[in-house]
């Protein structure tokens, strides 16, 4: 049963005087354009919940109480549930709103993003005078059974490594982000949110349905393995939010740190390499020189061998124990029928600068944003190729990524195959 508590009821905007039909016309069309005035009527009326019972478990029956209302003027509308014990949890909670309408306020069964526990609570729906003077209230009883309360927990957000460097140099260029799920839940979301609120999506969790219960992980590189720019540098928070089909939610966030961020560039200057001679013997040495720029604003690994080091033909860089890798830039060289011998392209590969020319970041090797250095290198030819003039030419390779240039300074050499 509703009851009404009507405090301080406003004058009629009639008013006493209006004792003839002209009067009376005058009177009503200056109310009509007076703010708030209610032409006799209460501030707050037409109240309504149904059901007074609800069950929020998303089973599809009376999951929802639909409250109803009308204001006879502009007013701050606060609508609250109060327990037993004088607790007091608002659904509304002094929102403006004008005269004149229907209004509808669907209430879930939950407040702060959580269903109430089981009980009958008293509502209170109540209408405050934006022109001032006492509160209009209404209450009623609504009960609360069979609600899911059980919240979609995120539990255990980890951010691993909590500093990350998205720059496709292969070092640190992704973090992990993990969590537990106690709950399945009916939509989740994760995301970088930066200082100013602007918000990067993190990829979902490749392992499991992103909604289901259990363990998830997401492997995020901030867009640079894909070719974008990853967001600027500076201190971030990971926000992960899930909901279930009740309306239960949970919000964990991390801090996230982003340095040295960003997509790598180098450039063979020119596009040119220039090779030391066209007419080779079986135990002649060819030597190469080209120069690399970084051209980007990130710096950009590499390693060695140093320049100037002497490969032979029946050798590649593990000779040197310089595996490939991931994310490095180096030179390379490399001939027609060479791939046959080796297995690979650009066996032969050269660090991108004397080791007093780098910069060394975390005990790797860097060549710094704008920074341009000459390299040689050289091959001494133990072996006829299978042609008698193969092409030779140069690369530029990031290494596991892509060759960045390919095939520069193509020179058909003339290899003479009687060995000095």
């Amino acid at each position: 049963m509703i009851s009404t508590n009507r405090v301080g009821a406003r004058p009629s905007c009639r008013g006493q005087a209006a004792q003839t039909p002209l009067l009376a016309a005058g009177l009503l069309l200056v109310a009509m354009f007076l703010p708030g005035c209610s032409l006799g009527r209460p501030l707050l009326f037409n109240v309504s919940v149904a059901p007074t019972t609800i069950s929020p478990n998303a089973d599809g029956h009376d999951d929802i109480a639909v409250i109803r209302y009308k204001l006879g003027g502009p007013a701050l509308v606060s609508i609250w549930l109060e327990d037993r014990a004088g607790q007091k949890r608002f659904w509304r909670d002094h929102e403006r709103r004008s005269a004149g309408n229907d209004y509808e306020s669907w209430f879930w069964g939950g407040v702060d993003n959580r269903v109430l526990p089981d009980g009958t609570y008293t509502l209170v729906v109540q209408a405050e005078p934006l022109s001032g003077g006492q509160a209009s209230a209404v209450t009623s009883t609504l009960t609360i059974t069979n609600g899911d309360s059980q919240v979609p927990a995120i539990e255990n957000l980890m951010v691993a490594p909590p500093v990350f460097t998205p720059n496709r140099d292969g070092v640190g260029d992704h973090v992990k982000i993990s969590y537990s799920l106690v709950k399945a839940a009916e939509r989740l979301t994760i995301k970088l949110v930066g200082p100013d609120g602007r918000e990067w999506a993190i990829p979902e969790d490749q392992i499991r349905d992103a909604t289901a219960a259990g363990y998830h992980i997401h492997d995020f590189d901030g867009g640079v393995d894909l070719g974008a720019e990853p967001p600027p540098d500076g201190d971030y928070t990971v926000v992960v939010e899930a909901t279930d089909q009740v309306g239960n939610k949970d919000r964990q966030t991390a801090a996230l740190r982003i340095d040295q961020g960003g997509i790598p560039r180098a450039q063979i200057v020119r596009n040119d390499a220039s090779f030391s001679t066209t007419v080779l013997r079986v135990g002649d040495t060819l030597t190469f020189t080209a120069t690399v720029q970084n051209s980007g604003d990130v710096p950009i690994r590499t390693h060695g061998p140093e320049p100037g080091t002497t490969y032979t033909s029946d050798q590649n860089y593990n000779a040197f124990d310089e595996p490939i890798e991931s994310g490095a830039f180096r030179i390379g060289l490399d001939y027609e029928g060479s791939y046959t011998a080796n297995g690979f392209s650009y066996p032969f590969r050269w660090q991108l600068g004397r080791d007093d020319e780098l910069t060394v970041i975390d005990g790797h090797k860097y060549l710094m944003p704008g920074q341009t250095v000459t390299i040689t290198g050289t091959l001494t030819l133990v072996k006829a190729p299978p042609r008698e003039a193969p092409a030779f030419w140069v690369g530029l390779i990031h290494e596991d990524v892509e060759n960045v240039a390919d095939r520069v300074g193509w020179t058909y050499i003339t290899v003479d195959r009687i060995a000095r």
